[in-house]
């Protein structure tokens, strides 16, 4: 535990360095302050993520998981679980890994497109993932404001196509650690849009759009990454003239605080919580 903390109390001062050197040289919002507003409990979820979210997440895929590969791998004859797995072949895991690759981004990004649309549009899940949009001044820090039921709902989604269609599961391992610092960009204070590829990969100005709460903006850029997804369902809005400015959610205050974020949404309301665009979601 001691030398976990250790590794994450270390990149932590490794990114504040890095974005701290990128958000002053290419800010989106000047004179954005440092000493923010939640930055304390910013810092209290970078450590409650890895140590607590993630094992919870974990353990949610391996209940679906295990289920699912027990069928598709039936007649192991005596081979453990793992090594029936990685004898399976089908002809997706037959491909070259890096067209296995591109496919399982695209399939990621598809699937979390889908359910993080869901967590916008469904008031009971909107409650969750009101605490990841509750920062009002967006940096690189505000990535780590994820609801537990937030993170196990997305991961276990999915997870679950992987096994079913018979990838290699080991390129997940490989990714998942590049995909959580491509996230972790995406909320950092900077203007860039990538120019000509604004609209094939995700970029910081495309993200915080996602997070504003300007009216134009407002329930739009749900992809992870391919903002093409976006063009391909209707929910873009990228204009090239402008940058959001004003960042939170409408209708209702997410409380500062680890604690209190934690529990926000399951405390008593008098009426259905208002989503991101301050209007009253259907209830699940």
């Amino acid at each position: 535990m001691i030398a976990r903390l250790a590794a994450l109390v270390a990149v932590l001062a490794v990114l504040s360095v890095v974005f701290g050197v990128l958000e002053a040289r290419w800010p989106s919002i000047r004179g954005q302050r440092r000493r923010r507003p939640g930055l304390g409990t910013d810092l209290a979820w970078w450590f409650w993520n890895p140590l607590v979210n993630q094992p919870i997440a974990f353990v949610g895929v391996l209940l679906v998981v295990v289920p699912i590969a027990l069928v598709v791998t039936a007649g192991g004859d005596g081979a453990t679980l793992k090594e029936r797995l990685e004898a399976r072949e089908t002809w997706l895991s037959a491909q070259p890994l890096w067209l296995q690759t591109v496919q399982l981004l695209v399939l990621f990004d598809l699937i979390g497109y889908w359910s993080h649309r869901g967590f916008h549009r469904i008031e009971t899940l909107w409650r969750y993932h009101a605490v990841h949009h509750s920062s009002v001044e967006l940096d690189w820090l505000s990535a780590v404001r994820v609801h537990p039921v937030n993170e196990l709902g997305t991961r276990v989604l999915q997870a679950a196509p992987i096994v079913l269609l018979g990838y290699d599961t080991s390129l997940v391992a490989a990714f998942v650690p590049l995909l959580t610092f491509y996230a972790i960009g995406l909320h950092a204070n900077l203007r860039w849009d990538f120019g000509w590829f604004r609209y094939v990969i995700g970029s910081p100005v495309y993200h915080r759009w996602h997070h504003t709460t300007e009216l134009e903006g407002l329930d739009r850029n749900f992809a992870g990454m391919f903002p093409w997804l976006d063009i391909v369902f209707g929910t873009l809005y990228f204009p090239r003239d402008r940058q959001p400015l004003e960042f939170g959610i409408l209708g209702d205050v997410v409380p500062t605080g680890l604690l209190r974020q934690l529990w926000y949404p399951w405390r008593k309301r008098p009426a259905a919580a208002p989503g991101p665009d301050g209007s009253v979601p259907a209830e699940a």
